[in-house]
C-alpha cells in the first residue's frame, strides 16, 4: 500500500484501526462505526503492535487507549504515528482528564474523548478529525514526511531499520532488523539499540562501545558511516553502512531517529574494507 493513499481525497473506504486493552470496550466501538459505514481494519492491544499496523495499513484515522498493554503506551505510540504519517489519532481514556500525564497534551491526538462514550460522540469527533486533516494536507505548508515513506517501504526490504527515541531506545524495527537481532520483541522494545546492536571498526577491528551515540548520531551529524562492521564469527565481519534519519513531530520538534544498517555485497567493498567510490 502506498503512502499516498493517506494524502488522497478519494482514498476510499475510511478506515479505521481501533487500539484499546479491554475486549469489550473494543468490540463496542467496533459495533458502533460498522453502523455507520466505517471500515475497522484491525483491532489491537499494544502501542507497539499499533505503530506496526499503521505502518503497514495506514487508516485514516487510529482510536488510541491511552493506557495500553505491552511496552509502549498509547501517548508514545500517537507521538510517532502522527509525527511520520500525518494519520489523526482520537485519543480515548477512563481516567480523570486532571489525572492524565501531561504529555497527552503534545502527543499529537485530534482530541481527548472520556468513557464512557456514545457512537454519536465518536462519529461526529471521527468526523471533525477527518475533516481537519483534509484541510491540513490542502494547505501550503503541508509537506510529506520523507522518514515516514521509507518507514513503509521498509516493511519488504532487505536492510535494517529501526525507529529510535532521543535516548536510543529500540521503538520499531522492521522484519529485517528483528532477524538480524534474534530476539523476540518484547525483550527488544524500549530498549536501548546498544545492548542489541555491536558495530566494529573496519580499519582497527575495534569495538564501537556505544552504538547509539557512536554510530547514530554521528551518521546524523556526517550523513551517514562507512568503514564499520558487525562481527559474524571468530575472526569475520559483515561490512556496512548506516545512515540517520531524524523524526520530527508536526511542530518541528525532535522526537527521534530512524536508523538504517545496509549490509554491503562483496562488491561494495575493497580489500581495505572501505566502500568503493
Amino acid at each position: 500500500m502506498s503512502i499516498n493513499r493517506i494524502y488522497s481525497d478519494n482514498a476510499g473506504l475510511k478506515e479505521v484501526l481501533i487500539v484499546e486493552n479491554d475486549d469489550v470496550i473494543a468490540s463496542l466501538i467496533e459495533r458502533f462505526l460498522n453502523q455507520k459505514d466505517y471500515l475497522v481494519i484491525d483491532k489491537v492491544s499494544k502501542g507497539e503492535d499499533a505503530i506496526k499496523k499503521a505502518i503497514r495499513h495506514l487508516p485514516k484515522i487510529i482510536i488510541m487507549d491511552v493506557n495500553l498493554d505491552g511496552n509502549i503506551n498509547g501517548i508514545t505510540a500517537t507521538k510517532y504515528i502522527t509525527s511520520l504519517f500525518n494519520i489523526p489519532v482520537i485519543f480515548i481514556s477512563g481516567d480523570n482528564i486532571m489525572k492524565l500525564p501531561d504529555d497527552v497534551a503534545s502527543a499529537g491526538a485530534a482530541c481527548l474523548l472520556s468513557k464512557p462514550f456514545g457512537a454519536g460522540d465518536l462519529c461526529v469527533n471521527i468526523e471533525i478529525a477527518l475533516k481537519n486533516d483534509a484541510l491540513l494536507k490542502k494547505s501550503n505548508n503541508f509537506a510529506y514526511n520523507k522518514t515516514g515513506i521509507l518507514a513503509c517501504q521498509s516493511i519488504s526490504e532487505l536492510d535494517a531499520y529501526f525507529l529510535l527515541d532521543d535516548m536510543g531506545r529500540i521503538i520499531f524495527m522492521n522484519p529485517y532488523a528483528e532477524h538480524l537481532i534474534n530476539q523476540d520483541e518484547s525483550r527488544v522494545l524500549m530498549n536501548s539499540i546498544n545492548k542489541f546492536i555491536l558495530f566494529y571498526d573496519t580499519k582497527t577491528h575495534e569495538p564501537i562501545l556505544d552504538t547509539y551515540m557512536n554510530v547514530v548520531r554521528e551518521s546524523i551529524l556526517f550523513g551517514g558511516k562507512t568503514n564499520i562492521a558487525i562481527k559474524t564469527t571468530k575472526n569475520g565481519y559483515k561490512h556496512a553502512s548506516v545512515r540517520s534519519m531524524v523524526v520530527n513531530d508536526p511542530f518541528g520538534n525532535k522526537v527521534g531517529t530512524f536508523f538504517k544498517i545496509h549490509f554491503k555485497s562483496k562488491g561494495e567493498i575493497d580489500v581495505t574494507g572501505s566502500k568503493k567510490r
